[in-house]
């Protein structure tokens, strides 16, 4: 089994338990791999899968969520085109967002730099979508910040009390919530 094979694996359960909530066992169990085996693939344990899971989901960010604000189209098609794949990434908000469990406890300190990079990536990309369709830098930026802070919400909120709906709503209004239509 390859590293890349394993990353999706490692994020889901990230996404699942969290990085406390992890232990080489449980990837072990989850991964069919055994203890020497995941310290080939990474040496530095349970720290570097993190890592390398942050790198791998921000490139699905990057792919996903970015590079559909960068295509040519009205802002409100590439909101749209955005928010499908978001829905498609979460699974319809089936799915956690590993920031949730990467950013809790002593993982905060080991990841806040990746973590800070890939949402400003993100919130700069919804942004410049945002300006394109005429709105200030100041207010395309406190928009884009309302989108993830809604969509990273009603992820939570979703799982919480058991019904995507909350989530589905949100990813509806995405174009809304920055174009103001």
């Amino acid at each position: 089994m390859s590293r890349q094979t394993i990353l999706p694996e490692l994020l889901e359960l990230f996404r699942k338990f969290g990085y406390d909530g992890v232990s080489i066992s449980r990837i072990s169990e989850a991964t069919g791999l055994g203890k020497a085996s995941l310290y080939h693939h990474f040496p530095q344990g349970k720290e570097q899968m993190a890592r390398e899971v942050l790198m791998f989901v921000d490139q699905a960010v990057n792919e996903y969520f970015v590079a559909p604000l960068k295509v040519a189209g009205s802002p409100k098609q590439k909101l749209t085109n955005m928010a499908k794949l978001v829905e498609e990434f979460y699974d319809c908000g089936n799915k956690g967002c590993l920031i949730e469990g990467l950013t809790l406890g002593d993982a905060d300190e080991l990841f806040h730099d990746l973590i800070c990079a890939s949402i400003e990536s993100w919130l700069q990309a919804i942004a410049k979508v945002g300006v394109e369709a005429g709105l200030s830098k100041k207010i395309a930026r406190e928009r884009a910040e309302n989108i993830l802070i809604a969509i990273q919400g009603a992820l939570v909120v979703s799982r919480a009390i058991g019904n995507r709906a909350p989530f589905k709503r949100v990813i509806r209004d995405i174009p809304s919530m920055l174009l103001g239509t």
